[in-house]
């Protein structure tokens, strides 16, 4: 087995509450929630800290689709960027648009800013460190400063998967939702987590593999039961083949196998489809086969980059996954040396995003020669092979460790 701790179990040492220690959270809280703050403000165009005005496009969709719920309007057909999640998904909006639009910013902020703190601490970090390490990534992830910036969720899923069903310390000294139930809630939310589910499935545990199904199941039956019509039409479109695929799919920005044919074939067509099924099974084939050797910190991780690879669109702020994976690769010295190097400079790939100065939008991806298809494409092979590779090891570690009496990737 993996030195690892077993995925189920808690911590049984924890320091009790006292005023001094809220305190000392207060004070580590600060520093990346004061640089969410800034960074929220000034990443997109337009906005500014002095007066607060951020331009968080993704949250004002958030707040006019609860809003156009409240009224009893078709929160699919609106004016400007369209709602793109489930039914389910819009209930959870109504109270954003409860609040007013600077309480609904900040508050989602500081969410955002602990869940991302959270899932760090679910890694092993703490103290000053944690703080550090937060304000880190703030100032310096490119997927973490856009998702900030846009008000987006990316943060908000990936820290429902981790805090599910990763292995490491926790919070609380209990859970109060079965392992897998995170993860369903999320899925309803957008159907990117999934590949979590199905690694814990068929990683040989599935228990929480079909929690997280029948949670998903029931959550999208909520969003039928409260909004049958807004069901139909999103469900209905995704059965008959609308799956995302607009013509933004070649940006630049899109990080995803789809985005990759596009660019590079000029044209959507079944190929690419069929290339990003293939890589969500692989991925999840490769993802369980990790888990299985004893891996499950890198195995939610290989996941959750599987996802992103195999979805439709992926824009680079949704790689938020790139942050437990730097942690669990830094600190999971016993992985094979090759894997680890080659992930950590993925992962420096995907902080830096150096693709984003190459000129984009209005067709001209489509006009790359050679050298800037490479620099587009680069991260999105380089993830495709980490993934891969993952489970290569992990598969053959496996075998020579059956012999040995020993299961450890190493």
């Amino acid at each position: 087995m993996s030195p690892q701790a077993d995925p189920t179990r808690v911590d049984a040492e924890r320091a009790p509450l006292t005023v001094r220690s809220v305190l000392w959270g207060l004070l580590l809280l600060l520093p990346p929630l004061v640089s969410g703050l800034y960074i929220a403000a000034v990443t997109i165009p337009g906005g500014s800290f002095v007066p607060w005005e951020p331009a968080m496009i993704d949250l004002d969709v958030y707040r006019r689709t609860g809003s156009m719920l409240l009224q009893g309007q078709d929160f699919y057909v609106a004016e400007g960027l369209p709602w793109i999640y489930p039914p389910f998904a819009a209930l959870l909006t109504v109270p954003l648009a409860l609040i007013p639009l600077a309480a609904a910013e900040v508050a989602w902020i500081t969410v955002t800013i602990l869940l991302l703190m959270a899932i760090l601490y679910r890694l092993g970090l703490s103290g000053w460190v944690l703080s550090l390490a937060a304000t880190a990534a703030v100032w310096l992830v490119e997927p973490v400063r856009e998702t900030l910036g846009f008000g987006q969720l990316g943060v908000l899923l990936v820290a429902a998967a981790v805090l599910d069903s990763m292995p490491g310390r926790r919070l609380l000294p209990q859970r109060f939702l079965p392992e897998g139930a995170l993860v369903g809630v999320a899925t309803a939310v957008k159907l990117t987590p999934a590949t979590v589910a199905a690694t814990l499935f068929f990683g040989g545990r599935p228990r929480p593999g079909l929690v997280a199904f029948f949670t998903f199941v029931a959550a999208t039956g909520l969003g039928f039961l409260l909004l049958p019509r807004e069901s139909m039409h999103y469900w209905s479109g995704l059965a008959s083949g609308d799956s995302g695929i607009n013509a933004g799919i070649i940006f630049h920005t899109n990080q995803s196998i789809m985005g990759a044919w596009a660019r590079l074939f000029g044209e959507l067509s079944r190929g690419g489809l069929v290339l990003s099924a293939l890589v969500a099974v692989l991925g999840i084939w490769s993802a369980a086969v990790v888990y299985r050797s004893g891996e499950q910190r890198l195995a939610i991780c290989v996941a959750g980059i599987t996802s992103l690879l195999a979805s439709p669109i992926s824009w680079s702020h949704h790689y938020v996954w790139i942050v437990p994976l730097a942690v669990v690769l830094l600190q999971d010295r016993h992985l094979a040396r090759g894997l680890r190097v080659f992930g950590l400079l993925y992962v420096i790939w995907v902080v830096a995003a150096p693709f984003k100065q190459l000129p984009g939008g209005d067709g001209v991806e489509a006009t790359y020669n050679v050298g800037q298809q490479v620099v587009v494409n680069l991260g999105v092979a380089a993830g495709l092979v980490l993934v891969l590779a993952s489970g290569v090891v992990a598969a053959r570690r496996v075998r020579a460790g059956r012999a040995a009496g020993d299961g450890v990737l190493r």
